[in-house]
């Protein structure tokens, strides 16, 4: 299970960035980079120590990349270690980096839709999806898994790929961490919660945590509908 910094949208500043991470020993698994999230990381002292960061990028809009640069910057010049990016556009993300001023040198990105994360953590195989959420930028879920259970993790999406509901209802996945809004309108960029509960069948909803809430959305609900909320770490 994923430990997560923030559990917010973009405008719900109250909950923070979402973000989630794993760490064991002196390496860390990072899920996105929004702008507040380099502040918890150093608030709840999570980069003490390490030796070994790998960021797995979903998208980039701010909410999930905005204090990127930050990060590796902590991470190159502080900590003296190169920092892994994981994201499949290696163009797009390659022009990101240089816009914020990342030279080269301070990271090591890597480009493939399926590759396997070699830490202290474990070999987590990752395998990128990509989904609907914003026509003017790529974004991707990813299904993250090691020799027990296999998760999905939607980032922001508008949908859940069929291909990732059918593993779940085979028992072939443990978990999914889904974009849930309470907001529901046509064009709508993130998955409503009135959506979810139409493609999720409540036997299954046990198995499927909320993450990305906007200010509308109704957590009583979500509980109410038998979903899950996801773990904040706090110190």
């Amino acid at each position: 299970m994923l430990n997560f910094i923030g559990i917010g949208s973009a405008f719900n500043t109250k909950l923070g960035n979402t973000s989630a991470f794993i760490r064991k020993q002196g390496s860390m698994l990072l899920i996105d980079c929004g702008g507040t999230v380099f502040h918890r990381l150093m608030e709840l002292k999570l980069l003490e120590g390490l030796n070994q960061l790998n960021i797995i990028i979903t998208h980039t809009h701010p909410d999930h990349v905005g204090s990127l640069g930050e990060v590796i910057f902590f991470a190159y010049y502080v900590l003296k270690i190169v920092p892994k990016i994981y994201f499949p556009d290696l163009e797009w993300i390659r022009k990101f980096l240089e816009c914020i001023g990342v030279e080269g040198k301070m990271v090591e990105m890597i480009a493939d839709s399926e590759v396997t994360i070699s830490s202290e953590i474990g070999d987590l195989g990752l395998s990128f999806i990509p989904v609907s959420h914003f026509p003017t930028l790529p974004s991707y879920g990813f299904i993250l898994r090691d020799n027990g259970p296999r998760i999905y993790y939607s980032g922001d999406a508008n949908e859940l790929p069929d291909s990732v509901i059918d593993l779940l209802s085979e028992g072939n996945l443990s978990y999914i961490y889904q974009d849930t809004c309470g907001l529901d309108y046509d064009g709508n960029p993130h998955l409503s919660l009135r959506r979810l509960c139409e493609i999720i069948p409540k036997r299954l909803r046990d198995k499927v945590c909320c993450i990305h809430h906007d200010s509308s959305l109704d957590i009583d609900k979500v509980r109410a509908e038998g979903f899950q909320l996801p773990n904040v770490y706090v110190i």
